[in-house]
């Protein structure tokens, strides 16, 4: 019996019907008696499972535009236009305010996206196998339906934040993420991209927020943070570094607060959470990914 086995059955709790998809649960609480929980499944219905104005604070990055496969049904970035793409997840942030709490702050990362139109498969990127291959949306002609001529950056980050505050969140502070020594890209005709966005939402005026980190870092609303995230044992994620997740925690949310991370991917916001003694809660589509978390996890 393999680990991801064993985790499954320490950790495994229950299965039910949630909105006609079987959702599996895992939760667990460390040595030093912190609760997590892992639910499986898509991440706006599980959301709409749980109870309101529930969690301090939200730390989560949700698959970028037709960047990356993850190999699993139903999930986000493969959407036809960005339309859709924008909507999904403004839908799945909807239900994100609702189980935050009135003074809970919300950090989503998002990367950004280039429209290439040359009509050809994108063939397979040595950086990482996660590259999507064949004919993407973003390589097909007509402009993703919205006029864009190639070689243009679509602007994702941006037109979901946009869509986001029209739908009630109060934007207070779009952070640039500096990816120090990251991987460069390959390009020759355009600045080598070297950050991705950070944005701070919260859901009222009177919000919990800690500026003593900032300071003692002598940074504001640019961040410096090597991206270099903590090995994942090889499972097909694109994980945020664990410095990150604790620059968010440090400023947004109390110290025993309650965390939820809706995409959870390798579990680094939960892993980060519980090792700073707060509870934790994850989504996932991918099963595989849950036992992955759930076997980290019981191990703390």
């Amino acid at each position: 019996m393999n680990d991801l086995d064993t985790a499954t059955q320490l950790a495994y709790t229950t299965a039910a019907e949630i909105l006609e998809d079987r959702v599996t649960e895992w939760c667990g609480t460390t040595q030093l008696e912190v609760s997590w929980k892992i639910h499986n499944g898509d991440a706006c219905s599980v959301l709409k499972t749980l109870s309101a104005d529930t969690y301090n604070c939200i730390v989560t990055s949700p698959p970028y535009y037709w960047l990356r496969d993850y190999e699993v049904s139903g999930q986000l970035g493969q959407e036809d236009t960005v339309d859709q793409y924008v909507e999904a997840i403004a839908n799945t942030m909807d239900e994100a305010r609702r189980v935050l709490t009135n003074d809970g702050v919300l950090f989503l990362n998002l990367g950004d996206t280039y429209y290439s139109g040359k009509g050809l498969p994108k063939g397979p990127d040595p950086k990482s196998r996660k590259r999507r291959l064949g004919l993407r949306a973003v390589d097909k002609g007509g402009g993703l339906g919205i006029g864009l001529r190639p070689k243009t950056i679509i602007g994702i980050p941006w037109r979901v934040a946009t869509e986001m505050t029209q739908r009630g969140w109060v934007l207070r502070s779009p952070i640039i993420w500096y990816r120090k020594h990251s991987l460069p890209e390959k390009v020759l005709d355009r600045p080598r991209r070297t950050y991705e966005n950070i944005f701070m939402f919260v859901k009222s005026r009177n919000y919990y927020f800690n500026r003593k980190p900032l300071v003692d870092a002598n940074e504001e609303d640019l961040w410096t943070i090597v991206a270099r995230p903590e090995l994942t044992n090889g499972i097909n994620t694109a994980p945020f570094p664990d410095e990150l997740v604790q620059r968010c925690l440090d400023i947004g949310c109390p110290t025993y607060g309650s965390v939820l991370d809706p995409f959870a991917g390798g579990g680094t916001t939960l892993r980060v959470a519980v090792r700073s003694g707060r509870a934790a809660t994850g989504i996932e589509l991918n099963p595989e990914f849950c036992k992955y978390i759930a076997n980290q996890l019981s191990k703390l």
